[in-house]
Formats: C-alpha cells, sequence, structure tokens
C-alpha cells in the first residue's frame, strides 16, 4: 500500500535553510517512504519514526535525521507527515543570506560591540553589588558551541545574539533571583536553548491543523535565550533571527513579538542598574547578595528585598 505523504511548510522553510540540496533530499526520502513508510527506525512516541540521509548522496546537503509520523495515533491511516528535519553534521558554506543580502560586516561589528559594552557593564555591576548572582555567571560560549547549535537548529544566529553567548553561555540557577527585569529571568545554557527550541518547533508540528495559529505558532526563526528561570522554561523570551526583535512565548501557548532587539533590552537594563532612581517599572533591588528585580510579590521575599539606590 503505497502512503500519502506530507512535507508542511515550516519543514521546506527549515529544508531551505540548511542547505541548497536539503530540498531535494527530503523529496527523495519522501519518495521512497510512499513506498517503505517503515523505512525509519521507531522512535520513543508511538508512530513517530527517524532515518538518516547520507549528505554525501546530495550536492549541498549536510547529513540529515528526518523524523516523521506515520498512521495512528499521529496521522490518518495510510498518511505520512514528515515532522522535522535535523542537520547531523556542517552546513553547506554559503555567502549569502536567505534574501541574497550578505549582512554588512561594519553593521554586525556595530551591534557586537553594543552588546559587549552592554554586558560588560551588567556584568561588571553585578561583580560589586551582586557577587552571588556574578558566581552565577556560565562562562562564555566559543564559536564552535554556537555554530554546533546553529546547525542542529538549521537557523543563523544573529550576531547580537552569538556576542552575548561569546561573553556568557547562560547561567546557574538562582532560587529568586534573575537577570532581568519583570521578577527576573533566567540566561539560558545551550543545552536548554536546543531543547525548548525543539520542543516548541514539535508544538508546532502537533498543531499545525488548527485554526487561530497565529497566537501560537513558532516561527523557525526564533530562538529561545532566556527563560522563568533555569528549570522552568515554560516562560522565556527569544529572538527572532530574521529582524532581530525579541519575543516571549508563555505556558499557554501565546507568543507575542515585540519592538525591541536585544542589544536596546541590556542596555536599558545597564542602565536601570547604574541609575536606579532614574528607573521606572521593576526596579533592581538585593537579598543578601542576590539581584532580585522588585519589589517580589511573595510577602516573604518582600520582607528581605532592599532596593537599590547606588
Amino acid at each position: 500500500m503505497t502512503a500519502t505523504v506530507d512535507i508542511p511548510d515550516h519543514v521546506r522553510d527549515l529544508c531551505a535553510r540548511l542547505g541548497d540540496g536539503v530540498p531535494y533530499a527530503v523529496k527523495v526520502l519522501a519518495r521512497q517512504l510512499a513506498d517503505e513508510p517503515r523505512l525509519g527506525k521507531r522512535t520513543g512516541r508511538i508512530g513517530l519514526y527517524a532515518v538518516p540521509i547520507d549528505g554525501d548522496t546530495f550536492d549541498d546537503c549536510p547529513p540529515l535525521t528526518v523524523r516523521y509520523a506515520y498512521g495512528p495515533p499521529l496521522a490518518a491511516e495510510g498518511q505520512l507527515q514528515i515532522r522535522d528535519v535535523e542537520a547531523t553534521g556542517p552546513l553547506p558554506a554559503t555567502s549569502d543570506t536567505d534574501d541574497g543580502q550578505a549582512p554588512d560586516p561594519h553593521l554586525e561589528q556595530i551591534a557586537a560591540r553594543q552588546v559587549t559594552e552592554a554586558w560588560q557593564r551588567i556584568a561588571s555591576w553585578l561583580e560589586q553589588n551582586a557577587p552571588a548572582s556574578h558566581e552565577a555567571l556560565l562562562p562564555a560560549a566559543t564559536e564552535q558551541d554556537i555554530d554546533a547549535l546553529a546547525q542542529q537548529l538549521g537557523v543563523r544566529v544573529p550576531v547580537e545574539l552569538r556576542a552575548l553567548w561569546l561573553l556568557c553561555a547562560g547561567n546557574q540557577d538562582i532560587p529568586g533571583a534573575g537577570f532581568f527585569p519583570d521578577h527576573g529571568w533566567a540566561l539560558m545554557p545551550l543545552d536548554s536553548v536546543r531543547a525548548v527550541y525543539r520542543r516548541q518547533s514539535r508544538w508546532q508540528q502537533d498543531h499545525d491543523d488548527e485554526e487561530s495559529w497565529e497566537s501560537w505558532m513558532w516561527k523557525p526563526s526564533w530562538i529561545p535565550f532566556c527563560s522563568w528561570s533555569v528549570t522552568d522554561t515554560s516562560y522565556g523570551l527569544f529572538v527572532d533571527a530574521e529582524t532581530s526583535e525579541l519575543g516571549h512565548w508563555d505556558d499557554t501557548a501565546v507568543r507575542t513579538v515585540e519592538d525591541k532587539s536585544l542589544t536596546m533590552l541590556l542596555e536599558e537594563i545597564a542602565d536601570k542598574l547604574e541609575n536606579p532612581r532614574l528607573a521606572t517599572g521593576y526596579r533592581p533591588g538585593l537579598i543578601g547578595e542576590r539581584l532580585v528585580w522588585g519589589p517580589p510579590s511573595d510577602e516573604g521575599s518582600a520582607i528581605l528585598w532592599q532596593p537599590f539606590t547606588g
């Protein structure tokens, strides 16, 4: 029996970003799967399969793992849907971005310098005033770490986010403390970035056919970088790799894009820390040696919290 194979639009878009030869490679695989729907190996979930593609077989194509659903309970009888394509090796070299225009090196240098200067102001403040929070910062990522993550996600890491990760690749968990206003957010370690991106992408795949998708959709270009805490990733912020705009997600599956960049956010935080009397909204404060944005909402923390006045 020949299966009907569906490749959703967001998967096609992902294939195009992974390499010029990837759409064709996946199309060839789709023809094979139509005749041999159980070609792949079963994964942990019933009805889900994974099959590799040898990148050497196709031009401009990295080695891939393709995950698909076949038959009930995830698809109708005789239906097969390709749900995810992951690069498992280096992406093909490319000189241009997706819109055909190479990034301006001068503008990228300026953006990286702005992020670096803002983060150094934040880190310096933490070291002097909130040493427990400063000690929780993880070491910088390497260029190779970030490139490997980009390959696994299939999306280019924007220069602002790359600059931040080259200074600090997340933080350890500190209960009740946070680095960003709105009662604090945690910088996500790269492993958490990878896990949340894949979880949100799977959610998108599982709900492609539902109505009102625009309110909960997860675009492939959205890269998460901080969450409610290191252990609680039900809320968080992401950077749109295509526009550099920030956005947030929550546990009700609502996603909102804001007219603000990562650079603007970091500069705003640095300004609030250095000039707390001019801060509006959430204000920097301390509980012991931890930075806590407040006033805290819970009574216990509110008693201990001391606003930082400079």
